[in-house]
């Protein structure tokens, strides 16, 4: 199928996961704190909000998925960055705040150095579809375990380098997770995807990069560089992985790569920005501060 048509599925998964998340997020601000985590769950799943969002999640993930049934790694998982921009979207609808110049600055720098990137490296499929290669997969899930535990275990670190460790190793994880679907994804039919070894890894490393994700919010103090870390270290690997699991093409000139590298800092910069204000948001929506921050 066309790589457009990818690109505009994955567009729309990224914008569903995105929404139905803060729906999720507001729901769960909507009530009381609870005395456990037991009486969290029993009050949330009571909301009909909660439930909105949900099911916007499960359409939006039919939708990724698609898109990487159709489409090449390296262009699917890129895309979901704008995921932080569709958010940042229905945070401030839904908190009724307005968006100011700089979130707006920010939100556009991340759609058009992404738009340059995939413009300049032009992801694409191979014509026929190779064997995955297994090497860089136990590579990759190696390297996203050993900067795990380090994040983990650094006796003597700071917070924030464990936290950056912990951030890189999600990332990483993650990465792996959507090579290892896409590589699923390529037999015939649903039921052979999920029963082949690669479904089931991506399983595994989905719950790995989840683990951590939650230790390395739990240890930055600045939560907006640990979001910003992984939301650029995951389609990086993705997109390397991509190439040399599934043997998709991008392009490699020297002027090219420079192009790449350049669009890339651009998204990260824009990203470190938007989740800081994401973040800044939601303090004051917790201590019931009145003044729009974006506006």
């Amino acid at each position: 199928m066309s790589p457009a048509i990818a690109l505009v599925t994955a567009l729309l998964g990224a914008c569903g996961i995105a929404t139905g998340t803060v729906l999720q997020q507001r729901a769960g601000q909507e009530i009381e704190e609870p005395a456990s985590t037991v009486a969290l769950l029993s009050r949330v799943l009571r909301r009909r909000r909660w439930w909105t969002g949900q099911v916007v999640i499960a359409i939006a993930w039919c939708s990724y998925a698609f898109a990487l049934h159709i489409g090449p790694v390296a262009l699917v998982q890129p895309v979901l960055v704008t995921g932080l921009v569709f958010g940042t979207i229905a945070s401030a609808r839904l908190a009724r705040r307005r968006l100011d110049r700089r979130l707006l600055v920010a939100s556009g720098a991340c759609v058009v150095g992404l738009a340059t990137f995939l413009a300049v490296a032009r992801p694409q499929a191979p014509a026929v579809t190779p064997s995955p290669v297994v090497t860089p997969l136990l590579g990759a899930a190696l390297v996203a375990g050993t900067v795990g535990v380090l994040g983990l275990r650094g006796v003597g670190w700071g917070e924030p380098v464990r936290a950056a460790l912990l951030a890189v190793a999600t990332g990483g994880f993650y990465g792996l997770t959507a090579t290892l679907f896409a590589t699923a994804l390529r037999e015939p039919g649903l039921v052979a995807a999920l029963t082949t070894w690669p479904a089931a890894a991506a399983v595994v490393s989905a719950a790995c990069g989840w683990a951590l994700s939650q230790r390395a919010l739990h240890l930055g103090r600045l939560n907006a560089p640990v979001n910003a870390v992984i939301g650029t270290t995951d389609p990086a690997v993705a997109v390397l992985l991509g190439v040399l699991v599934l043997g998709e093409h991008v392009a490699t000139a020297p002027l090219a790569l420079g192009g790449e590298i350049l669009s890339a800092a651009v998204v990260v910069a824009g990203t470190v920005v938007i989740t800081r204000h994401s973040a800044a948001v939601l303090r004051d929506d917790r201590a019931g501060v009145p003044a729009p921050a974006w506006g």
